[in-house]
């Protein structure tokens, strides 16, 4: 529910600074964001956890960690301010 608001806001406020985004995400994101919802969703299910589920999610975080250090950025770079 947050995200509604976040989301949206964050690109707004991008507008007033002139930094470029927008709510156009990779397919990488968008599947990460689906399988986070899928673990947690998995793992709160019963309402408790164990050791075993801690480190499915640790496991998890750090694999998707590797993995955006090594995509490369689409688009060059993005300068933050205005070339004059």
């Amino acid at each position: 529910q947050i995200a509604l608001f976040v989301v949206p806001f964050s690109v707004v406020v991008g507008w007033i600074y002139d930094v470029p985004m927008s709510l156009d995400f990779r397919i990488f994101d968008s599947t990460v964001l689906l399988l986070s919802v899928f673990l947690a969703g998995n793992v709160l299910h019963d309402g408790c956890s164990n050791w075993l589920e801690g480190a499915m999610l640790v496991a998890t975080y750090v694999l998707i960690a590797i993995i955006c250090w090594f995509i490369p950025e689409e688009g060059g770079e993005h300068h933050s301010r205005r070339e004059l």
